[in-house]
């Protein structure tokens, strides 16, 4: 595994923002960290390059353990976040000249590459320089030393249309052979080049596994009934926000195997039943899962 923690967590006096994580990211994978704001998603990135310090708990990146990272592991480390500070007074070609000087790997040609497909003008000042375009230029910054691994910090964030997908052909230019942590909210952009995903809520990870996967387990179901039922008592545990309305019932299927299972599984209760089952992609999945987790938390609060 590139990354791997044990039980990290994280707290700040009684907060607890980090709660016994346990993140595998395999080698050459896409991973995509998502959640709601405050989930514990940053945390976990800035412990992974040891900007912050796990308060128990282990990270492991390429094999070292994250606080014993020493300057020349960051020859194989690519870190962007969305806040990063550049300095301002510089060009971007003289930006680039600086970081050219740190990296023995660095890649001119794929750095001039890079520059002109996403239409970085070099003379421009970085203080000059417009949020979409500054994300644009750190990108290049953080793959132009072919990095082992680059960890991203919603770099999507704040984006126009045009742009969000010039950086995400860049990052689709590297994928394989650069392992990727991704952190976005914009879910409709990475889920067509992520692998992995894994999913935060309050400090802790909910689950973790292929997008493949992911996509293969959910699904919207629509159950036409014969005659009005109510709910069963004991309601499968792969069910999300069951409701009925007169003949129809709906609900969210996290196990799906096949119509024909569903069927089955529902004909004991229900009698003769109609049922579609619709594919979900992963905001409308998130959106689930954010709601699942909320009305988890009221359930138990109460």
């Amino acid at each position: 595994m590139i990354i791997q923690t044990e039980n990290l967590c994280k707290t700040y006096g009684r907060v607890q923002v980090l709660d016994s994580v346990n993140l595998h990211v395999p080698e050459g994978a896409v991973f995509a960290l998502v959640g709601t704001n405050g989930a514990g998603k940053t945390t976990t990135m800035r412990t992974l390059v040891n900007i912050l310090q796990p308060s128990s708990g282990v990270a492991r990146v390429l094999g070292k353990e994250s606080r014993k990272l020493a300057p020349e592991d960051f020859q194989y480390i690519g870190y962007v976040s969305e806040n990063q500070e550049l300095p301002e007074r510089l060009t971007i070609a003289q930006y680039f000249d600086y970081l050219r000087a740190l990296y023995p790997n660095w890649d001119r040609g794929l750095e001039d590459f890079m520059r002109r497909n996403m239409e970085l003008p070099p003379n421009r000042q970085l203080s000059k320089l417009s949020h979409g375009m500054r994300m644009k230029t750190v990108l290049i910054a953080g793959l132009a030393f072919r990095p082992k691994l680059l960890i991203l910090d919603e770099p999507l964030s704040g984006m126009d249309t045009l742009t969000r997908d010039e950086v995400v052909d860049g990052l689709l230019e590297q994928a394989g052979e650069t392992t990727i942590l991704i952190s976005s909210h914009e879910l409709s952009e990475i889920e067509s080049f992520t692998s992995h995903i894994a999913f935060m809520d309050k400090g802790m990870l909910s689950f973790q596994e292929s997008i493949e996967s992911l996509h293969d387990r959910f699904r919207d179901v629509y159950v036409t009934l014969s005659a009005q039922k109510n709910l069963p008592a004991q309601m499968p545990e792969s069910w999300i926000a069951p409701e009925i309305e007169g003949h129809l019932l709906r609900f969210i299927e996290t196990e799906f195997n096949g119509v024909d299972a569903l069927r089955q599984m529902l004909t004991p209760h229900f009698g003769a039943v109609q049922v579609e089952a619709e594919p979900m992609n992963l905001r409308e999945i998130s959106k689930v899962l954010i709601r699942d987790a909320r009305q988890s938390r009221k359930r138990l609060a109460a």
